[in-house]
């Protein structure tokens, strides 16, 4: 360890209790110090100077504070202490002491800690001496300080100079980054500028295009009211004589007027039918053979055809290869086979020809939708029998043929003319339908007006041949079921359903019969989760598809798109609908209706098996 002293003053010698200076052990003592002047003046010019607060430890008076300082000198480092009394205590230290101090560990590493550790050093008295222990190591890194007194010049050396050196060094290195900020917003205030004046050019291009551009609205909206006057001049002059509404609802049922413009249009053309296949059905369930239907489709593979009802009874009843095998007529083959496999023809004496007519008009009287189809209502019709035969609903609630027939031809019908957009967009838009059904069951209310409307032709009219009180019981049925397909009236129908089934399963009376039927069609217009994998997929797609036709339709319209129709959002939000409509929808309903009928519990092993799809895509 050197000497510190004052600027005017003689060495002072180190007192007897401060250990001697070590020497720099050899290459073999320390092979860390390979290299040794090289790669201690690389870190030594790495240390900062260090200053911190310290506990003062005075032999007779106690504890006080300190300040302690760790300064570089050429190839040295000075470690210096002021008591509160202003007192002096230091030591120099040159590679050889510190090589000592530093023991195993590298020079990066205990300069480190001669840098972090003087947060927590303390230093202690003893006479003319103090040591200054820094922490980290065990034991701690302890330096021997000697007495200097009040010496001002030795204070102004090993504390003062040090401090305005490192304020100067600081101060300089923010100049540095000020004056490099200061540029950078200099030339980031150029090219704001700049685009502001570029912005100011495009406004003045762009004002004088928007003044054309409300122009031309303005002149289309005033030929748009001249041709909606005419329009109006024209249908008054067609329609003479007759109702204000006539002309929406045209004599001939199976018309087809565009209430919707948003939608495509749709020709009904009715589907020939397999004759062959008729004919087997006929034979199967006992029913006299007739003669062949005016349109019969004699390509149609008839044998197939019959493979494929002879699962009519099955879960994993395959509309789609039906409505293959069929050209088509999925719903028209499903609803005669059903009606006879029931007895209905015959119960009801229904004419062959009839019969026929009104089926055709049906089928032929969905649109093409993507899922609000014919498909559709084929697979819901299929499904509502399956809860009815097989579910063991008939034998539950002591179901009559009023209620067979009306529960099979509700499941046929009830999206019959659906446009595709959804009973919100009708609303929304203000469509014909909104505002002629006040914004109430819109769609459910059009498919019933629709079909009633067609059976008043006598073409078509299957109730010809029944008593007043039968026609009422099973239109009233089928109102109540159809109605019942509406979404926004979900909770309140199954809320309602969890009541009864609370009290007992005895369903006795009418409306607790029309209340299971309108559960039943319920769970068959949303069973495609409830389906086996590969037809569940397929409905997704299908609905995924109008979906996504209806959220482009609003997105054209400046609405906002509906939640689960943003087809960009196809990857995301698509999945997370399908799991919520699981999770909210369809898992309670099943399971409430499963407590009752017990054979449907093997449904709820099918919707699990698909959300974990979603859950975990593979």
């Amino acid at each position: 360890m050197g000497s510190c002293a004052s600027k005017d003053g003689g060495a002072q010698p180190a007192p007897a209790a401060a250990p001697a200076a070590t020497p720099a052990p050899s290459k073999k003592e320390d092979p860390v110090a390979a290299g040794g002047d090289q790669k201690y003046a690389e870190e030594l010019k790495k240390l900062n100077n260090v200053f911190s607060q310290v506990a003062f430890k005075e032999a007779t008076k106690g504890d006080k504070t300190a300040y302690a300082s760790i300064s570089v000198v050429e190839k040295s480092i000075e470690v210096a202490v002021v008591s509160a009394a202003g007192d002096v205590y230091c030591a120099t230290f040159t590679e050889a002491d510190l090589t000592t101090k530093r023991q195993s560990s590298q020079w990066p590493q205990f300069f480190g800690l001669l840098n972090k550790g003087m947060k927590k050093a303390t230093c202690k008295e003893s006479g003319d001496t103090v040591v200054l222990s820094i922490a980290g190591d065990k034991p701690p890194t302890s330096f021997a300080l000697k007495s200097a007194g009040k010496d001002q010049a030795v204070l102004h050396r090993v504390m003062l100079a040090p401090l305005v050196n490192t304020y100067h060094k600081y101060k300089s290195g923010d100049d540095s980054k000020n004056t490099k900020i200061e540029i950078e917003c200099n030339a980031k205030r150029a090219a704001f500028t700049e685009n502001e004046q570029k912005i100011s050019a495009l406004e003045q291009e762009v004002e004088p295009l928007t003044k054309n551009a409300r122009h031309a609205q303005d002149d289309a909206r005033a030929a748009k009211e001249q041709c909606d006057g005419v329009r109006k001049r024209i249908r008054k002059l067609k329609n003479a004589g007759s109702t204000g509404t006539d002309h929406l609802f045209p004599k001939d049922p199976t018309t087809y007027v565009l209430h919707l413009p948003h939608s495509k249009e749709n020709v009904p053309t009715p589907i020939p039918c397999s004759y062959n296949a008729m004919v087997a059905i006929q034979e199967k369930y006992g029913a006299e053979k007739t003669t062949a239907p005016a349109l019969v489709n004699d390509n149609a593979n008839h044998e197939e055809i019959g493979k494929l009802l002879a699962k009519i009874d099955d879960w994993d009843f395959d509309v789609f290869a039906l409505q293959k095998a069929t050209g088509d007529g999925a719903l028209f083959m499903t609803a005669y086979c059903l009606l006879h496999k029931y007895g209905l023809v015959k119960h009801f004496g229904l004419d062959e020809t009839v019969l026929v007519n009104f089926l055709q008009a049906v089928e032929s009287g969905y649109h093409p939708n993507p899922y609000h189809n014919a498909t559709h209502a084929a697979d819901v019709l299929q499904v509502t029998h399956f809860i009815i035969e097989c579910g063991g609903l008939k034998s539950t609630i002591n179901m009559t043929q009023n209620d067979c027939l009306a529960a099979l031809l509700a499941a046929a019908i009830h999206d019959y003319d659906h446009p595709g957009f959804n009973n919100n967009f009708h609303i929304r838009t203000s469509a014909y339908l909104a505002i002629l059904y006040n914004d109430r069951s819109v769609l459910e209310n059009h498919h019933l007006y629709q079909i009633f409307d067609l059976v008043k032709d006598p073409k078509y009219n299957i109730f010809a041949g029944m008593t007043w009180e039968t026609s009422k019981d099973i239109r009233d049925t089928i109102l109540e079921m159809v109605l019942s397909t509406d979404m926004g009236l979900h909770a309140k129908i199954y809320q309602t359903f969890r009541r009864r089934i609370s009290s007992d399963t005895n369903f006795a009376t009418k409306d607790d019969q029309r209340l299971m039927l309108s559960i039943a069609i319920k769970m068959a217009d949303i069973s495609n989760c409830c389906r086996p994998p590969a037809l569940y997929k397929a409905w997704a797609q299908n609905i995924a598809s109008e979906f996504y036709h209806q959220g482009d339709t609003e997105a054209r319209l400046g609405f906002t798109i509906s939640p689960f129709m943003d087809r960009r959002k196809d990857k995301t939000d698509f999945p997370k609908g399908q799991i919520s409509f699981m999770n909210y929808i369809v898992s309670p309903l099943f399971e409430a209706a499963a407590g009752v009928l017990t054979k449907l519990k093997f449904t709820l092993d099918h919707a699990k098996a698909n959300k974990a799809n979603w859950l975990s895509p593979s």
